[in-house]
Formats: C-alpha cells, structure tokens, sequence
C-alpha cells in the first residue's frame, strides 16, 4: 500500500493526497529562537562585524591634512648663508689688511719708543760717570754684545750697571749706541741681531720701512726695509772708523 510522502496517510492505488495541493498555501512556522542555557541569547559566532558594515574593508590610513608635507624651504636658507659668508668675506678682505698693518705701526711705534727711552737711559749714566770724573771724551760705540764696544774711554761695565738701572729692556734687546763727548749721537735696537724680520728702532727714527742708519754730519740717510742690527753696526763703524 502506498502512503504520502508528505504527511504519511496511507492511499489508495492512483490516490494523490490532498496535502500536496494546500502545502502551497500553509505559512511556514517562525524559526524558533535559540537560548542558551541561562535564557540568552547566544554569543555570535566568529569576531564581530566591522563598524562599516559586513565585509566591507576598513578604510585605508591617510596622514592628515596638517600632517602633509611642506614644502621645503632650503634655498633660502642657502641663498641667506650664501650672503652672510659673502659678506663676512668682503670684511675678512678689508679688515684683516688694515689689522696687520696696524700691528706691524703698533710694534713699530713700541721699538721706536725703546730706542728713545735706550738713549735717555745711556746719556743718564753717562753724566753719573762725567760727574765722577771719568773720561767721556771721543767717539766711540757701547753695545749689548761686549766684543763690539770700540775705543771707550771709561770702564764699561760701570756704565753698564748704570744703564740696567733705567733701561728695562736692557736683558731683552740687543742694542749699540754711538756716543759723541758724552752724547749719544745714535741709538739702534732690536730683539735680533740677524733677523731681517725683526723690527728696528733707531733714535734719531728713521720712516716706517726704512730704518735710520748712523751718519756722523748728521744727514738723514736710511737703510734697505730688509736690513737687520747687526748691518747697521758695521755701516756706524764703518762711517767712524773706516
């Protein structure tokens, strides 16, 4: 015997059960909802959804506006460090000359002074000696170097114990003087004897690359820019006893 596939009542051969043609019309019971066992709901299964709907992508990370690159202002700042070393240039060029050649006037200015103040030192302790009755008489030349005193009247030793007492830089300076009748006719100093880089200072002075040279009328006569001492202590001899 045959049976309904669909609600299982037995039929007849041929017979086509009615449950067949009124299931088109039957609303389908609500799905039933599932709890679990404390009377919730259960969790989802699986990660939650994404905040901007299933499966769509999280947007892509961006910087923010404020956060987009500037543009870059490096040539100014090169165009600006460009001008000052272009101008500390222009200064180094003016300034560092006229710094030297202030210098150079400075030193000059200085032995020139010492040379004077040598001068004054020698003609004091030539009058102590005068006074004492020594003999200053003549022509002669007293020098830092004892090998190059010539025809001194009077003990050198003496004057220059006297000489150390007014002159300061008698330790310092290499030096000869010309002395005329107890006058000191010329006066010549230096920190070298052979140096021509070293500055001389000369009483009478001479200009401010030459200096002065000895000369027994008096006459202005200057020696080469590049001359050193001991140059000049051989033109004095020689004008005196040549």
């Amino acid at each position: 015997m045959p049976f309904c596939t669909q609600c299982g009542r037995p039929l007849a051969e041929g017979e086509t059960c009615s449950c067949r043609n009124n299931s088109a019309n039957i609303t389908p019971p609500p799905p039933q909802s599932q709890y679990n066992g404390y009377g919730y709901q259960p969790y989802q299964q699986g990660y939650p959804q994404a905040p901007y709907g299933y499966g769509q992508p999280y947007p892509p990370y961006g910087q923010p506006p404020y956060a987009q690159q500037k543009k870059s202002n490096g040539w100014i700042v090169g165009l600006v460090i460009g001008i000052v070393l272009l101008f500390a240039l222009i200064a180094a060029a003016i300034l560092v000359p006229a710094m030297l050649g202030y210098t150079r006037k400075a030193r000059l200015s200085n032995i020139r002074s010492e040379a004077n103040v040598l001068r004054k030192a020698a003609e004091t302790s030539m009058i102590e000696i005068d006074e004492e009755g020594s003999n200053v008489k003549g022509r002669y030349i007293i020098s830092s170097d004892k090998k190059d005193n010539v025809a001194v009247p009077f003990d050198v030793d003496d004057f220059n114990a006297r000489l150390d007492r007014y002159f300061e830089g008698a330790e310092k300076y290499k030096y000869f003087i010309v002395v005329n009748n107890g006058y000191v006719e010329y006066a010549a100093l230096s920190e070298s004897w052979t140096k021509k880089t070293e500055k001389i200072g000369t009483w009478p002075v001479g200009t401010d690359d030459k200096p002065r040279e000895y000369s027994k009328d008096g006459s202005s006569v200057f020696s080469d820019k590049k001359t050193n001492l001991d140059t000049l202590y051989w033109k004095a001899y020689d004008e005196i006893f040549g």
